[in-house]
C-alpha cells in the first residue's frame, strides 16, 4: 500500500499553494510546477494518484478533485489506481508528465472505469488581480457538444454571452466579452452561467447566482448525474483546492423515497404538499414497504401521514425540504411514546458500483448508542474493518463500504459494558449498483426482539 500521507516537505509545499495569485499585471510570476487530478468518470470508484514506488498525491471521487501540489520542473511518473475489496491495489494507469516552471498540469480521469481514459491538460498560470479566466472541458461520455453561455447575476438569458463550445475531453480557455484596457480576463463578481444544446438558443441548464472571487483560472467540467439522481447536467467548478464546487441546474427536479417501518396490518396514507396545488403528492404504504422514488419539483414540502384506523398516530405538516437535483429518504417508524414520525436524509449521489455509500437509522427506542458492524468473511467483529459506533435512536449515519459480502450485526453494550446483540443477518452481497438503507428495527418477529432490514 503507498503511503497514506505526503512527506512533510510536499505537504508545506502543497500550503503554499493558494487559490489565486498575489496580484499583478498578468505577467506570469510563478516558479514552481503544479498538478492536480480530477476525477470525472461516472461508473468510478475513488481513485488515488501517486509517485511511482513513491508518495501518495491524492484522490478524488467523482466530481471531486485532489489538493493542488507544487513540484519542482521535470519528468514526473505517476500511477493511478483503486483499492479493492481485499485492501490491495488496482493499478488504473502508468504515466509520466513533464512539469514546467509556471505551468499546472491537470489530469482528468474520464470515460469508463473498466477502459479509463487520464488525459493531461496542461496551461499557464497568471498572477492576476481582481480578475480571474474561465477554461472549460466535458467528461459526459456521449461526446455530446454544449454551448457556454454567461451573464451578469441579475441578468435574463437574453443578456447572457456567448463564449464557445464545450467539448467532450478538449480543454478550452474562453475570452471576457467586456475586456478593457485594464484586462482582457473575466471581471471578478457575480456571474450566471447557461449551457445550450450545440447550435440552439434555448437554454436546458441554469446555475445559481456563482461568485467568482479568486484571483484564478477556473476549470469548468461538465459532467453526468449518478448515485440516486441520474443524468442531470451538473457544472463542477475547479480550482487550486479540493473543494469543488457542484452546480445543478437551478430548475432541476429532486426525488424522494420512503419507507414504511411499522409491522401494522394497516396501511399509511401520506400526502406531500407544496405551496403550489399541482405539486401535491398522495402514495400509502403497507406494513414494511419502501417505494419507488418520485420525482418532484424542488422545494419545501409539509409532509402528512395517519394510519388507518388510529387517528392517534396522525402527524401533519412535517417539513421536508427537496433542493434541485438531490434524493432523500424519509423513514417512518414509531417514537417511544408509540406516536407515528419520521426521520429524512439525503441520498448519495455519488457511483454505487465499486463502492457503497450506505445510510443506517437506528431505529430501536430501547437503545442507544447501537454498534453497527459490517463482518466479512475472515473477521468478528472484534477485526471487523467496517462499523459504525454510538448510532443513537432515531440518529442516520452513512459509511463507505467496497462491493463485498457481510454479515451485519447490531450490538448495544448495556451498563456493565455486557454487549447485547440485537440482530444479525446473513452473509449478504452488498455489490448492487444501489443505494442501500439499513434500519435496525424493533419487532414481534424475532427471539431478540429487534431486526435488521436492508433496503434498496
Amino acid at each position: 500500500m503507498k503511503n497514506a500521507f505526503l512527506s512533510s516537505a510536499i505537504l508545506s509545499l502543497l500550503l503554499l499553494s493558494a487559490c489565486g495569485g498575489s496580484g499583478g499585471n498578468g505577467d506570469n510570476t510563478f516558479s514552481d510546477s503544479y498538478i492536480q487530478f480530477y476525477n470525472g468518470s461516472a461508473n468510478s470508484a475513488t481513485t488515488l494518484m501517486a509517485e511511482v514506488d513513491g508518495n501518495l498525491l491524492g484522490s478524488a471521487t467523482y466530481g471531486d478533485a485532489s489538493s493542488l501540489i507544487t513540484f519542482e520542473k521535470g519528468e514526473l511518473e505517476l500511477e493511478f489506481y483503486r483499492i479493492d475489496a481485499d485492501d490491495q491495489e488496482v493499478t488504473l494507469e502508468e504515466m509520466t508528465v513533464n512539469l514546467k516552471n509556471g505551468d499546472k498540469s491537470l489530469i482528468i480521469l474520464s470515460g469508463d472505469y473498466e477502459t479509463p481514459s487520464f488525459m493531461e491538460y496542461t496551461y499557464t498560470r497568471e498572477d492576476l488581480e481582481d480578475h480571474f479566466r474561465i477554461l472549460a472541458t466535458s467528461v459526459i461520455a456521449d461526446g455530446t457538444s454544449y454551448d457556454l453561455y454567461m451573464s451578469e447575476a441579475g441578468e435574463p438569458f437574453s443578456a447572457a454571452n456567448f463564449l464557445g463550445s464545450v467539448n467532450y475531453q478538449q480543454l478550452d480557455e474562453f475570452e471576457y466579452w467586456d475586456g478593457d484596457s485594464d484586462s482582457d480576463d473575466f471581471d471578478e463578481g457575480e456571474y450566471i452561467i447557461y449551457l445550450t444544446e450545440s447550435g440552439s438558443t434555448e437554454p436546458f441548464y441554469e446555475s445559481a447566482t456563482i461568485s467568482f472571487s479568486f484571483d484564478t483560472e477556473y476549470v469548468l467540467a461538465l459532467r453526468t448525474t449518478t448515485g440516486a439522481i441520474q443524468d442531470n447536467v451538473v457544472v463542477d467548478l475547479i480550482i487550486n483546492s479540493s473543494s469543488v464546487g457542484n452546480y445543478a441546474d437551478d430548475d432541476a427536479t429532486a426525488q424522494y423515497r420512503i419507507y414504511n417501518s411499522l409491522d401494522d396490518s394497516s396501511s399509511i396514507n401520506l400526502t406531500l404538499a407544496g405551496n403550489d396545488d399541482n405539486t401535491e403528492q398522495e402514495l400509502s404504504l403497507s406494513a414494511n414497504e419502501l417505494s419507488d422514488f418520485t420525482e418532484i419539483e424542488f422545494g419545501d414540502y409539509r409532509l402528512s401521514a395517519s394510519l388507518e384506523g388510529d387517528e392517534s398516530t396522525v402527524f401533519n405538516n412535517r417539513l421536508i425540504t427537496l433542493n434541485q437535483g438531490e434524493s432523500k429518504a424519509v423513514v417512518l417508524y414509531r417514537d417511544a411514546d408509540a406516536a407515528l414520525t419520521a426521520v429524512s436524509f439525503q441520498e448519495s449521489s455519488l457511483p454505487q458500483v465499486f463502492d457503497h455509500q450506505i445510510q443506517i437509522v437506528n431505529l430501536a427506542p430501547d437503545y442507544f448508542d447501537i454498534d453497527f458492524y459490517f463482518v466479512r468473511k475472515d473477521e468478528t467483529i472484534e477485526s471487523a474493518e467496517y462499523l459504525v459506533a454510538g448510532l443513537d435512536y432515531e440518529e442516520s449515519r452513512s459509511i463507505t463500504l467496497p462491493s463485498d459480502f457481510y454479515e451485519l450485526i447490531a450490538v448495544f453494550d448495556d451498563s456493565n459494558d455486557t454487549q447485547v446483540l440485537l440482530d444479525r443477518t446473513e452473509l449478504l452481497g452488498i455489490n448492487e449498483e444501489v443505494n442501500y438503507i439499513i434500519t435496525v428495527e424493533k419487532t414481534d418477529d424475532s427471539a431478540t426482539g429487534f431486526e435488521i432490514s436492508v433496503l434498496y
